[in-house]
């Protein structure tokens, strides 16, 4: 038989190895398992001028032209970016009203719906358009002369330490 003090030791030392054997693997597979897979990503529409999307009848309602939904933010704060025709920028959440547009309805990853006086469409996130490169007017400039070379000084001196002849 055992004696008691002995085996309550074995206990306490087997119940530490365990707890710190199952510490160390939880740490082990927080460090080592795989995030998971990120969602899909929102990828820009191919045509960024062409943001609105048909009502249902098929017709893009004109007072949503030239408008870009230029970002959204879903979760906690929702709101969207939206790039008016002239240029100036405006933050929306669902609820609220695009001046002379119509009213968001909802807002998600990749466009948000609007109800408007021509009925339901949406507004497709897109990519703002790029500037084309233009050509400089004037050619190149040519290259700086290069610097003037020095000749005899005439002190006796050169850059070389060995004094210079006189002219003969």
């Amino acid at each position: 038989m055992m004696d008691p003090e002995r085996a309550i030791g074995a206990i306490l030392t087997l119940s530490i190895a365990a707890v710190l054997g199952l510490g160390s693997w939880m740490l082990w597979r927080a460090h080592h398992v795989p995030p998971p897979p990120a969602p899909p990503t929102a990828s820009p529409s191919a045509s960024p001028t062409a943001t609105a999307t048909a009502t249902p009848t098929g017709v893009v309602p004109a007072a949503a032209r030239g408008y870009r939904l230029a970002g959204t933010v879903v979760g906690d704060v929702t709101y969207a970016i939206i790039e008016k025709p002239e240029g100036g920028n405006e933050l929306l959440r669902p609820g609220q009203i695009l001046r002379g547009v119509g009213q968001v309805v909802s807002i998600d990853e990749d466009h948000i719906a609007i109800d408007g006086d021509d009925g339901r469409f949406e507004l497709v996130l897109a990519s703002a358009p790029t500037a084309t490169p233009t050509r400089p007017s004037a050619a190149w400039p040519s290259p700086s002369p290069a610097p003037p070379t020095r000749g005899p000084s005439g002190s006796g001196s050169s850059p070389s330490g060995v004094p210079d002849r006189p002219a003969s």
